[in-house]
Parts: C-alpha cells; sequence; structure tokens
C-alpha cells in the first residue's frame, strides 16, 4: 500500500463530497486507501460516504473526539507507506499524490511535506509555510507585528515571509489541512498530542518530526484549494482565544525553561489584546453596516415596482450541457444571475460563449463578471485551481458547482435549491 489518506470531518457534508470526489480522481492508478473519521456529525455526512463512497473506510464516533484523536483512530488502522492527513474542506488535483509521492521519494530526509494552499477566493494561504512558533515568534504573532512587517525574518518569522512562495524551502511547520507524512517518521515521532483539541497539533506535530532528524519541506508544485483557510473568522472570539490556547500549550511542552513564565505572560497580554480587539471590531461591525445600508437606502432609494433583485454577471466554466445545468439550478435555487459561458476546451461551439479558460482574465475583465462558477463535473480539478489562482486579484466571487450540479460550494457557505447553509452545515 503506497498512500493512507485520513479525512476528519464534522459537520461539513458538501465540503466533504466535493474533498472526496477530488480524492477519488486523485488516487486513480495509485495503491492507497481513504478513511473518514467523523466526529458524530449531525448533517449527513456518514450517509454520503456510505452512498457514494463505498471504497472509504468510514469510521463512525459518538462523540466529538478533536481533531488529534480522530486522526489517531485511522493511523492506527493505516497501512500505507505515507500518511497523508487532509482536512475534509479541501479540493485537490488529479497529479496531487503522484506528485507527492514523487517529490518524498526523491527526498530521502522528508518526513513530513505540505504543498501551496489557496483560499476560496484563490489567494496564497500564508499557513502553507511556517516557522517553529518558539516564544518569541509567538509573541510576535499575537501580538499583530508579523502584519506590520510580513517580508521579515524576524517579525514574520511565522509565516516565513522572507522566503519565495514559489520555491520549494525546508521548513519547520507543515500545516494540517494537508500533511504528507513518510511512515518512518510517524513511527520515530509518535503519534499525534491528543491535548492539541482543535489547534496547534499540527504545530507540535511537525516539530516532534524535525525533533527525530527528518525534515519539514514545503513544496509549491502542487497546489490545492483549502475553503476554509479564507473564511475562518479569525476576528472571533472563540477562535482567538481557543487557539493562542493552543499555542501556549506548545510553548509550555517544549519550552519550559526559566523564561516560560515571562513569555507566557506575554502571551496572555497579547491573547487579551487580540480579544479585545475582535470585541471593538465586532461591535463596530453590527453599529456602522446596518447605518450605512440605511444612509444608502436614502441617497438611492429604489424604484417603486422595481421590486426584483439585480442580476449578478456570471460566468460559468463548463461545457454546454454543463452551462445549461447550472443555470437551470441557480434558477431553482433563486439566485438571479446573467450568464455567459466559458468553454474549458477549444472545440466548445456555443452561442452564449464569450472564450475559452485560456484567456479567462480577459473575459471576466471585457464582460464585467462579478461571479465565476467552476463546475467539478466538468473540467480538471487541476484547472479549476489554477484557474482560481491566476484570478485571484479580481474582486469577484468564486464557487464550484458539484459534480451532480446539485449545490454550490464557495468560501463562505454551500447553496443548495431547497437552502443557503453556512461553512459549518448549518442553516442561515
Amino acid at each position: 500500500m503506497d498512500l493512507s489518506i485520513i479525512i476528519v470531518s464534522y459537520n461539513v457534508r458538501y465540503f466533504l463530497d466535493l474533498c472526496l470526489f477530488s480524492v477519488r480522481k486523485a488516487a486513480e492508478g495509485i495503491s492507497c486507501e481513504v478513511f473518514v473519521v467523523d466526529n458524530n456529525s449531525t448533517d449527513g455526512s456518514c450517509s454520503i460516504v456510505t452512498r457514494d463512497y463505498p471504497e472509504v473506510k468510514l469510521i463512525e464516533n459518538k462523540d466529538n473526539k478533536g481533531f488529534a484523536a480522530a486522526n489517531n483512530q485511522a493511523i492506527k488502522q493505516a497501512s500505507g507507506k505515507y500518511l497523508l492527513l487532509l482536512n475534509p474542506d479541501t479540493f485537490i488535483g488529479e497529479d496531487t499524490f503522484r506528485k507527492c509521492i514523487n517529490f518524498m521519494e526523491s527526498h530521502a530526509d522528508a518526513g513530513a511535506m505540505g504543498v501551496m494552499m489557496i483560499n476560496g477566493k484563490g489567494k496564497f494561504l500564508p499557513e502553507s509555510k511556517r516557522g517553529l512558533p518558539d516564544p518569541e515568534t509567538a509573541f510576535y504573532r499575537i501580538s499583530g507585528l508579523s502584519y506590520l512587517f510580513p517580508r521579515s525574518d524576524r517579525f514574520n518569522r511565522y509565516y516565513l515571509g522572507n522566503l519565495d512562495k514559489t520555491e520549494t524551502h525546508a521548513v519547520d511547520i507543515i500545516a494540517g489541512a494537508f500533511m504528507f507524512l513518510r511512515r518512518e517518521a510517524v513511527l520515530k515521532a509518535g503519534l499525534p498530542d491528543e491535548s492539541f483539541f482543535m489547534y496547534g497539533e499540527d504545530i507540535d506535530y511537525s516539530y516532534r518530526i524535525m525533533k527525530e532528524g527528518f525534515k519539514n519541506y514545503y513544496y509549491p508544485g502542487v497546489k490545492i484549494l483549502h475553503f476554509k483557510g479564507e473564511s475562518t473568522r479569525k476576528e472571533n472570539i472563540d477562535f482567538v482565544v481557543n487557539f493562542y490556547r493552543a499555542m501556549l500549550i506548545f510553548v509550555r511542552k517544549h519550552f519550559n525553561d526559566g523564561n516560560f513564565k515571562k513569555m507566557s505572560f506575554a502571551i496572555r497580554t497579547a491573547i487579551f489584546f487580540r480579544a479585545g480587539l475582535s470585541v471593538v471590531h465586532r461591535f463596530l461591525k453590527r453599529i456602522f453596516v446596518p447605518l450605512l445600508t440605511c444612509i444608502s437606502s436614502i441617497i438611492h432609494p429604489r424604484k417603486s415596482g422595481s421590486g426584483h433583485s439585480r442580476l449578478i454577471k456570471t460566468a460559468i466554466v463548463s461545457d454546454p450541457e454543463g452551462y445549461k445545468k447550472v443555470t437551470e439550478f441557480l434558477l431553482s435555487a433563486g439566485i438571479p444571475a446573467e450568464t455567459v459561458m466559458i468553454s474549458t476546451g477549444m472545440s466548445d461551439t456555443d452561442k452564449n460563449n464569450p472564450g475559452n479558460i485560456n484567456n479567462i482574465n480577459e473575459i471576466l475583465k471585457g464582460n464585467r463578471i462579478s461571479q465565476v462558477i467552476f463546475t467539478a463535473g466538468r473540467m480538471r480539478a487541476s484547472g479549476i485551481i489554477d484557474s482560481m489562482y491566476q484570478i485571484s486579484d479580481r474582486r469577484i466571487t468564486i464557487r464550484i458547482a458539484s459534480a451532480n450540479e446539485r449545490f454550490l460550494i464557495g468560501s463562505r457557505s454551500v447553496t443548495t435549491q431547497e437552502t443557503k447553509v453556512s461553512q459549518k452545515g448549518q442553516s442561515i
């Protein structure tokens, strides 16, 4: 067995569906096994796995065991030469596994590797490559100095801002959203630490792998989509507290020397400072957004009799059949859209087709497109990911239609014909 893929899922049925669809494509021609460990989801995730992906080994938990503990359940059963810890809100290209295996085979010193990740807007995610969050680095990260000096090798060592994102580098920390592991490194480092419930386990595990004499690599030769990397509400107080609580666990575990108490105080101070900013941000947002909306409605009142919604200029990247299905979906879901088709191949000739995907930037600009929908069942996943990265500088909404054109996934939500679902799987 070459590869064991492990996905821990909790109430993200639509993201999991799209992820497993891409995993199935990437697994073609490779000796591999896929595990899904479900942490007591209530949204029907398990039924989707058993119905549509019978090849997947499903582990159903009766409670939420946390990310590290759930991964460990599958790691204990995995038999692959390599193991991949993969988030359910990812979407990967067809050559992802093959490229990663080839990279590990040619880098015998590699214990773990990560790849270039982009978010739901196509933008590069800085957590694709990270430095060790020792007390000083952690303080710069928490205090916000890393954002003020993004290219500094000192103040932004957390995101290794001084390293070129387009080049391969040996790094300290591999993101848990896509952590490709050598079995020998897992055997020597042991299992992920279950005291990290939701955040920080990837930092701890990457460091432990390095301590066993292996190197961790960032490899931009593979690019994947990680939806929640963009939409996780960083201003949410729970996120701030839980993330930096995990940081404190890491610092206490690995840097518990004479300076720990002093650095712990500094980190706690930074946590309360960031939490305070979060409170202020949320308060201002709740006050000023409705106020500005009210002022805008007074200055630009809606004309009487114009009860219909404004049409969203939407480009659908697909073949003619997929274009038709997506337009029908938009209509049935009540989404007002003026649509055009961008073909996936030079042979497509539809009257609504303004051009080919190779010219996507020019097409979007020329047609003043505000939303792009890629069709997962009509084109290569790698083509979708590359195109998203190519148009990431444009202020547009990007969505992916499922393989059966029954739902749309964006960085912040899922749209079905019945309802709009938040990223956590709850109706909004």
